[in-house]
């Protein structure tokens, strides 16, 4: 992990505290040490239990969406996830190798139709969308970057 060591910022001033970094290959066996990566460095910063739960639904999602769809025709898939904490807030970035993709853009589920009825898919990002407080995407030099932001006290994640 790499913590920010600065010690000149003004009082109140909206810095990062610290981050923690991994970088892998996107395959859904590494969740589990992702999760528990996230867990830890959720409990050396006292970040809310629902606030981690939140990123690691948002993580266990995202992830089955690039192993499913976005890294079936790359030859060498690679995925960093970074997650910063600041004084009022958790980001998460995640950043991958695979085809441009706008998670923003993508249709709403459908929530109205019978389970029966319903196309499969959608889910995962619907989960995403709710849980996040803001959400950015940018493709930048052929790479997919996803940030999304969680309100510390943010009723959603409580």
């Amino acid at each position: 992990m790499q913590t920010d060591t600065a010690h000149a910022r003004p009082p109140g001033a909206d810095y990062c505290i610290d981050e923690m970094r991994m970088e892998l290959c996107p395959r859904l066996s590494a969740i589990c040490g992702l999760v528990e990566t996230i867990e830890a460095f959720g409990k050396e910063h006292n970040i809310p239990d629902a606030q981690i739960y939140c990123v690691n639904l948002e993580i266990d999602e995202l992830m089955a969406n690039y192993v499913a769809y976005a890294f079936r025709k790359v030859a060498r898939p690679r995925m960093n996830v970074v997650l910063r904490t600041f004084a009022n807030r958790l980001v998460l970035v995640v950043e991958d190798s695979g085809p441009p993709f706008n998670p923003i853009e993508a249709p709403e589920a459908d929530l109205t139709s019978g389970i029966n009825e319903r196309k499969l898919g959608g889910m995962g990002l619907h989960l995403v969308r709710k849980y996040a407080d803001r959400i950015d995407y940018r493709c930048i030099d052929e790479r997919n970057i996803l940030t999304l932001e969680h309100n510390f006290g943010n009723p959603e994640g409580e």
